[in-house]
């Protein structure tokens, strides 16, 4: 008698499965027009939609909103060492290998002399780079001291409020 129920339940956990598996990789609205009890409108026809009417109103009645389009400018990959503390409590050498990308904007004054500045932005980022500890650089909260150092640097380097903010592409310390 248990062998049935278990064989039922196993069957109904599979089933369970697989409808979750669907809606994850085609989306509930998706699903929902599989099984025909969706609308006729398709999933990018309602984000078209949901675009035009913020493009109509900001939310308050006013103006449309402007989309602000910022430049990215990305820097050549940079590789520096970085101290580590070994299992016997020694000083190692590890590497840290960085992508990254700066977001600016081009309508604050002194944007431009960023692109000319790249070099010297690039080596204020090694330098402080060259300084870290692995430890410093774990978790969210590392990653997150990282941008924020780095953004003050580009902005302190370019003489500027025009960086907006670092993206971290890759990071990896080995």
């Amino acid at each position: 008698m248990k062998k049935p129920l278990a064989i039922l339940a196993v069957v109904l956990l599979c089933f369970l499965a697989g409808v979750g598996g669907v809606t994850l990789a085609i989306g509930p609205s998706g699903l929902l027009k599989l099984a025909g009890l969706g609308g006729d409108e398709t999933v990018e026809e309602l984000a078209d939609n949901a675009h035009a009417e913020e493009a109509d109103d900001d939310g308050h009645g006013g103006k449309p909103k402007t989309e602000v389009k910022m430049p990215v400018m990305p820097f050549p990959e940079i590789i520096v060492n970085v101290t580590d503390t070994g299992p016997q409590g020694g000083q190692t050498s590890r590497f840290l290998k960085l992508n990254m990308l700066m977001v600016y904007d081009e309508s604050v004054e002194g944007a431009d002399r960023l692109i000319a500045r790249e070099i010297y932005l690039r080596d204020s980022f090694q330098d402080f780079l060259r300084q870290l500890h692995v430890s410093d650089l774990t978790g969210s909260y590392g990653l997150a001291m990282l941008k924020t150092e780095l953004l003050r640097r580009a902005r302190a380097v370019g003489h500027t409020d025009a960086p907006h903010e670092i993206l971290i592409a890759d990071m990896v310390v080995q």
